[in-house]
This record gives C-alpha cells, sequence and structure tokens, in this order.
C-alpha cells in the first residue's frame, strides 16, 4: 500500500511539472479488463540548467512582467523553478510564482499549488491546503484536478479512501469529455470499489463515451465484456469485432485476446 501511494504521488508531481522533469515519460500499457488501473510513476530526469539557460537581463525582464502580473510570465517562471529549466531548481520559488497566478484565478497554476501542498514541494506539506487548490481548480473544469480529485480518494492519499468520492470526482471529469476518466468510471463500475457497486450498464455507458472518441481501450473493454457476458448477452462474434476496432484505434494488446478468442 506505502509503494502504491509513493507512486501516485510521484505521478501527480511528474504530471503537473514540479520537482521533477518528465519530458520522455513512458506510458505502460492499461491493465487488462477486469483488473482496476494503478497509478505508474512517469520517468523523471534530473533537473539541470541546460543549454537554455536565461541570461540576467532576459530572466529579469520576465520577473519584471510576472511581477506586475502577467499570468503566462507567473506560469512561466512556476514551471522554470519547478523543473530547473534554464535556471536552478528552486521548489520555493517556484510555489511562489505559481500561487501568484493562483491567486488571480488561473486554473493550471491551482492544480500545481495542490501537487505541491500534497507532496511538500517548496511549501509545507498540507492536505487542507491542497484539497482546496485542487478544488478551486475543478470549480473552473479543470479535469486535470478533477483526476487527482479522484485518485486520492480512490487510493486513500492524504485523505480518508472513499470509492463513492472518487467516483464522483472521475464523474464529473467523464462529463466534460476526459477519456482517462470515462475509463476510470468504467473500470469502477465494472469491476466495483469500496462501497460502488458493480453496473454493468454503466461501465458500458462510459467504455463507449471513450470509444466514440477513438480509445482502443475502451474498445478493448467492450469487447471484453461481450466475451463474458457482463451486462450483456455473451456473443464472441461482438467480441471478436470490438477487438477487431481496439486495434484500429492503436490497442495493440487487444491483437493477442482476438487470437485467443475461442469461436
Amino acid at each position: 500500500m506505502y509503494a502504491r501511494k509513493t507512486a501516485l504521488l510521484i505521478a501527480v508531481m511528474c504530471c503537473a511539472g514540479i520537482g521533477a522533469h518528465a519530458q520522455t515519460a513512458t506510458q505502460a500499457a492499461p491493465p487488462a479488463a477486469g483488473q482496476n488501473q494503478t497509478a505508474t510513476p512517469a520517468a523523471v530526469q534530473p533537473a539541470s540548467k541546460g543549454p537554455e539557460a536565461l541570461s540576467p537581463a532576459a530572466l529579469a525582464s520576465l520577473k519584471q512582467r510576472a511581477s506586475s502580473g502577467d499570468l503566462a510570465s507567473q506560469n512561466k517562471l512556476g514551471e522554470m523553478y519547478g523543473i530547473g529549466q534554464g535556471v536552478t531548481r528552486d521548489l520555493q520559488e517556484a510555489a511562489k510564482w505559481f500561487r501568484k497566478a493562483a491567486e488571480q484565478g488561473d486554473a493550471s497554476a491551482q492544480l500545481k499549488m495542490g501537487v505541491m501542498y500534497l507532496g511538500g514541494f517548496g511549501v509545507p506539506a498540507d492536505t487542507g491546503e491542497s484539497l482546496s487548490w485542487f478544488k478551486k481548480a475543478a470549480a473552473q473544469g479543470n479535469t486535470d484536478a478533477m483526476m487527482q480529485l479522484g485518485n486520492l480518494y480512490e487510493y486513500g492519499v492524504r485523505v480518508p479512501k472513499s470509492g463513492p468520492e472518487a467516483l464522483t470526482w472521475y464523474t464529473k471529469a467523464a462529463d466534460k469529455g476526459s477519456i482517462p476518466a470515462q475509463i476510470k468510471a468504467g473500470d469502477i463500475y465494472r469491476d466495483g470499489l469500496e462501497d460502488v457497486p458493480h453496473d454493468y450498464q454503466q461501465a458500458l455507458k462510459w467504455f463507449r463515451k471513450a470509444s466514440e472518441q477513438g480509445s482502443g481501450r475502451a474498445d478493448y473493454c467492450i469487447g471484453y465484456m461481450y466475451q463474458q457476458g457482463m451486462g450483456v448477452a455473451a456473443s464472441v462474434d461482438q467480441a471478436a469485432d470490438w477487438y477487431a476496432k481496439a486495434i484500429q484505434d492503436n490497442f495493440p494488446s487487444a491483437a493477442v485476446a482476438l487470437r485467443n478468442l475461442k469461436r
């Protein structure tokens, strides 16, 4: 459990571009249908000033614009100090500039402040502050913030574990068209989660919505449900069609399922 929570924290950190540089993150293949997805940390590169270090004049100009309230400059400085791009990495300085943007209502900066308070990056770790910033970003329709809240409640990271609360946040993001959230909602309804019973019809609903947006992972999950007769009449032919569609939608793992399908 500790390892899972640690992995989730790293994944959240990398998602927001804080404390580590995830330029070449390698995504693991989604789990097979019937298994809940767990967080996988992105590949992390050490921070460095690198060849793009700003001249003193350029950095001073950027800070002047940021100090004058320019949101883009505030976010840029936060990102630069957060990952050590062009400057020496300084998480306290990153938090300073993200906070200025967040206090102006910038949802992206609010998301990052939530991450920083969650992990204690440049600020004291504070779950209440973290949740507050995530919820402010979510209230503006930021689906990444909604996903972070869902993750925290699903895995019980710094908050009491709650399947219904996790599903609430995933569903909010899913309603806004987030494919990862639609997949998450489908997974939870198919497999069940603490205090959330199986509901195959809801699972199919969300997988179909993700499929309509071209998700091969969702195609695969629908195929699996037809293969197993989950909420639908079992049909090898339908399963084969969905697995074939998953392959077309760039989910190559479906080729194994299709090959092993007993007709």
